[in-house]
């Protein structure tokens, strides 16, 4: 079956199961959350952007916002376009906005908190019930010291019309505040300036880019197809598309090599593996059945300041965490790296499973799962995030599901149907508890994988703490370590070190001139990364 073909039947399926009820209207005035306001001229399509104005009505914690009220968070002109694949069948739309200044071009600005930029996404969530599935995943790659896109709720007016519940998020990018590489330029065509900053993505071949040289792992006729983002396909020169294009192919033949796993010759040379081991552990906790041939980003900077690979960020989430009936997506068991996608177009790259089953890459996710679970993804820290969120948008859902009537029907992929919305959240946190209890077992913490980690933290202390405080970084080997320090919204603070550590090393922060508030302690070895978060109290 061709993309197209796969495609159109796709579309042809969701659209069945989607097909009743569409949408009531619903009297609106006011909102716990944040209000978007959206005005347009003329019909918004999936390209090209069309111009547009939008609103933000912010007026802070705890303060009640009416649609009457004067914008508090934007006031200002929008590109405007549908977004989306699978996704663009709901009548529920998600939208990719572009902030503008009044002569059409790029305006960086803040929305919702979030850093400047001009490049937004409006999630939809619509076959997520629970509203909240996407910022769950990002909130737990976030946790483990990577960046993904952060999120805010709101809720939308479009020309007058109520349209629900939605996500702002960051569209991923390279930026400063989001993917941090260098911003390659189209005359950088040799020595180091070719080597980054690059962000690809395994998708669909309906951009350009290129076919993997190696089959999937199991009897398929289709091949993984990596598309150019940045430098975006109409943008990157020859040099750079060959140059990218090489890099990967050099690393796919390493995975195929008889010892995936040599220092010098395996994939430890060329990639990040603390970033590839995250990276598959959040979406094998949510079982992202999306996971590893869709929606998957990598990124590369410069040799000078990072020769290594990089998974990530993560993105798209809306059917994870059990809400798809198929590639076994509801069971909370079983790792989806080993998914045969059979006829699907896009199929999972073999060295998913190469790395997984290498005994050192293999050690490094069971230590790292045994850190996570023993901070982030504890059971009840994540629980409590769904709790904390459901009952922030228990006032909006109920408005949002009275606009889109889809709770207790079914919507292409759900395998779960839940009554009422409360059973839709129960279902997430029951769902992901026995989840991350098969993967406990899965992964079981031996020993000698907690002695490979080959890196320790102390907490830091005091913590809180009203300025000064330290820790220890003990390594098992000399090697370098970067040791930084980030806020709430992704922003490196300061570097606390960056340099070569023979045993251990007692770090010292003073922070007494910062607002007060929680930050990100970030320490990276040549093997693994530790994060903890420790709360500031200026005087």
């Amino acid at each position: 079956m061709s993309s197209l073909l796969h495609r159109t039947f796709l579309l042809c399926l969701i659209i069945v199961w989607s097909a009743a009820p569409i949408r009531a209207q619903v009297d609106f005035t006011s909102s716990n959350l944040p209000i978007v306001l959206i005005e347009t001229d003329e019909e918004i399509p999936d390209e090209p952007k069309v111009p547009g104005r939008m609103r933000v009505i912010d007026n802070g914690s705890g303060q009640r916002n009416h649609v009457g009220d004067s914008p508090t968070g934007y006031d200002g002109f929008i590109g405007i376009e549908v977004r989306g694949a699978s996704s663009q069948s709901f009548p529920k739309k998600q939208y990719g906005i572009e902030t503008r200044d009044a002569s059409g071009d790029n305006r960086n600005v803040s929305i919702l908190g979030m850093p400047d930029e001009n490049d937004w996404v409006l999630h939809a969530p619509y076959s997520d019930k629970t509203l909240m599935r996407n910022a769950l995943a990002y909130h737990m790659a976030r946790a483990t010291g990577r960046y993904a896109s952060r999120t805010r709720w709101c809720e939308v007016v479009l020309n007058g019309e109520y349209v629900g519940v939605y996500v702002m998020m960051e569209k991923v990018k390279r930026d400063d505040g989001r993917i941090d590489v260098n911003n390659l330029k189209p005359d950088e065509t040799s020595g180091d300036d070719l080597t980054g900053g690059y962000v690809i993505q395994l998708d669909r071949p309906d951009e350009d880019g290129w076919y993997s040289a190696y089959p999937a792992p199991y009897p398929t006729s289709f091949r993984p197809y990596f598309q150019y983002r940045e430098p975006a396909a109409d943008e990157i020169v020859a040099e750079q598309a060959a140059y990218i294009q090489a890099f990967m192919e050099d690393f796919e033949s390493r995975m195929a090599s008889g010892d995936p796993a040599d220092p010098q010759a395996g994939y430890p040379s060329v990639i990040d593996v603390g970033s590839f081991v995250d990276f598959m552990l959040v979406n094998e906790a949510a079982r992202n059945v999306d996971a590893y041939r869709l929606s998957t980003y990598f990124h590369k900077d410069k040799d000078s300041n990072d020769p290594l690979l990089h998974a990530g960020p993560v993105w798209d989430f809306n059917i994870a965490f059990g809400n798809a009936y198929y590639y076994d997506g509801a069971d909370p068991e079983g790792y989806h790296y080993n998914t045969r996608t059979f006829n699907n177009t896009q199929p999972i790259p073999f060295w998913w499973r190469e790395l997984a089953n290498t005994e050192a890459f293999r050690s490094d996710m069971t230590a790292r799962w045994e850190s996570l679970r023993a901070g982030p993804f504890q059971t009840d820290a994540l629980l409590a995030f769904i709790d904390s969120t459901a009952a922030v948008l228990d006032e909006a859902q109920a408005r949002n599901f009275r606009r889109w009537p889809v709770i207790g029907r079914r919507v292409w992929p759900n395998d779960f149907v839940g009554e009422t919305y409360q059973e839709e959240v129960d279902y997430l946190k029951g769902w992901l508890s026995q989840r991350l209890a098969w993967l406990d077992g899965s992964l079981p913490v031996s020993q000698e994988a907690s002695g490979a980690r080959g890196l320790a933290v102390t907490a830091a202390a005091p913590n809180p703490s009203r300025g000064r405080l330290s820790f220890q970084v003990t390594v098992d080997a000399p090697q370098d370590v970067r040791v930084e320090v980030y806020d709430t919204r992704g922003r490196r603070v300061t570097r606390l070190h960056y340099g070569p550590v023979l045993e251990a090393r007692r770090v010292e922060w003073d922070a007494s001139g910062l607002a007060s508030g929680a930050y990100l302690i970030r320490v990276e070895g040549e093997r693994f990364l530790e994060t903890q978060m420790v709360t500031i109290v200026a005087p």
